[in-house]
């Protein structure tokens, strides 16, 4: 029996490809087994739509069209590839829209490596996006396996060998972030080696159904069962309608069972649900006994409300703001519980806890001076993206401000990503957040000038190499984090 861990690494869940001009993307791979040869690997690209360049095409519509260059190694060797160039959607405006390219390998169980490079055919541009990922492939396992899960965004009937899937062409959801205007949660995986697990036995019991990701029960009424004869290969295309399903973390679970109800095999796959449902709750609506019942104290519930502004929507920062000045016991309470059962539902009460225990960690790592961690820019990034993978703390550079380096395999919905905080005022422990890589944070092309203008004057407003061998160290801190 081979069970799929909960939580893949982030870095072959969504991996990102990024450069200064090429292209950016999202990459996932998806393992499928074909019995008598081998382990079929579909590699899964897609076009981030806003990064590439649109161009009249021969039918004069709008297009984009990428080079894309897909290789795997092996012992240091090429042992397949692809080189295509992808055309993007035609459109009419100016819309950017995202798209898909995918391959597949056949491949045998070994340690292999993935890299992807993208270059923008119509920018002219050359520069390309690179990216390398090691491409484990497991040996057979001899019970009841199920494959990776494909999400799915749409499904279509198909004869076309090199794109059916059991008579569908499914065509990927390369996301497991399921905003509000997605009503419906489709996927598609494989159950093999059933005859053998059953050992003569010709039917099982197939369930799927969503859990809740902190205790693994069964959400309201998100499960189907079935019974299934046995075969080497046995498809599962299945859909739930989640427009009523609340925010929060879940998973997605497939069993297979014996008619005695002995567990065969298991597949996981985690997805993640924003869904603020309209929860109003008028001035005589009582809240009833719920975890906001605890706090007693107006100033120590509205730094608590304050303490969700990393985490929270303009909106939602105007009325903590509001809430923080008027100090209404009530209402800051029915916004307490607002809050975290939009974006939890039944588990509202158990998130809070775990924030709260986070806020509690960066208030004694980051705050400085008069202010509380939370209200720090470490602290808004910590709570906001959780703790970086690394951190380079260059405290002593002799030509540069104290400064700190901070990686992320994963922040938010963008994979390999930093952050530059520097101490501008060289007292206390104050960092303030100088340039990140994450779209919507502080941006400055010319963080590596700034950390390095304590001894030296920025009389040019272009972007300048600072010459100095602490700048060339905080460029390979910056570009290689360790």
């Amino acid at each position: 029996m081979r069970t799929l861990p909960t939580l893949i690494p982030a870095l072959l869940l969504g991996s990102m490809l990024h450069a200064q001009g090429g292209p950016d993307a999202i990459v996932e791979t998806k393992v499928f087994h074909v019995p008598g040869q081998g382990e079929r690997v579909d590699v899964i690209i897609s076009m981030l739509g806003g990064s590439v360049t649109m161009g009249a095409n021969e039918r004069g519509f709008q297009q984009a069209r990428i080079e894309a260059i897909t290789i795997i190694e092996k012992n240091g060797a090429i042992a397949d590839f692809r080189k295509s160039v992808v055309n993007g959607p035609e459109r009419t405006d100016s819309l950017h829209p995202d798209f898909i390219h995918q391959e597949s390998f056949l491949l045998q169980p070994g340690e292999h490596g993935l890299s992807i490079e993208l270059r923008d055919l119509v920018s002219g541009d050359s520069t390309a996006s690179r990216i390398r990922l090691p491409l484990p492939i497991g040996s057979t396992p001899e019970g009841l396996f199920f494959s990776d899960v494909l999400l799915a965004s749409q499904v279509n009937r198909s004869t076309d060998p090199k794109v059916s899937r059991s008579g569908y062409e499914v065509l990927p959801f390369t996301s497991i972030y399921y905003p509000s205007e997605v009503k419906s949660l489709a996927f598609y995986a494989e159950v093999y080696n059933a005859p053998l697990a059953l050992k003569g036995d010709s039917m099982y019991l197939l369930s799927y159904q969503l859990e809740s990701y902190e205790n693994h029960e069964v959400v309201g009424a998100y499960k189907k069962v079935s019974r299934i004869r046995a075969a080497e290969v046995s498809p599962v295309l299945a859909q739930f309608d989640i427009a009523p399903l609340p925010s929060g973390n879940y998973v997605l679970a497939m069993e297979a069972r014996d008619r005695n109800g002995a567990l065969l095999g298991r597949g996981e796959q985690m997805i993640q649900r924003n869904n603020p449902i309209e929860f109003s709750l008028t001035d005589d609506t009582p809240l009833g006994h719920t975890f906001v019942d605890v706090f007693t104290d107006a100033d120590t519930l509205a730094d608590a409300l304050r303490s969700l502004r990393p985490i929270s929507s303009n909106l939602e920062r105007k009325i903590i703001d509001d809430r923080y000045k008027d100090k209404d016991i009530e209402l800051m309470k029915r916004f307490m519980y607002t809050f975290w059962y939009n974006k939890n539902g039944p588990d509202a009460q158990a998130a809070w806890e775990r924030y709260a225990r986070e806020v509690v960690k960066v208030n004694k790592l980051y705050g400085c001076r008069n202010i509380r961690g939370f209200d720090t820019d470490r602290g808004y990034v910590h709570l906001k993206y959780g703790a970086p993978n690394t951190i380079m703390d260059r405290a002593n550079e002799m030509d540069a401000y104290p400064y700190q380096i901070w990686h992320y395999y994963r922040a938010g919905k963008y994979t390999n990503r930093r952050f530059v905080f520097y101490q501008r005022e060289l007292v206390g422990d104050c960092y303030e957040l100088l340039n990140s890589e994450v779209p919507g944070e502080v941006q400055n092309s010319r963080w590596n000038e700034i950390l390095h203008s304590r001894n030296n004057s920025m009389n040019n407003v272009d972007p300048q190499k600072v010459n100095t061998m602490s700048g060339e160290r905080a460029l390979e801190f910056y570009e290689t984090p360790r």
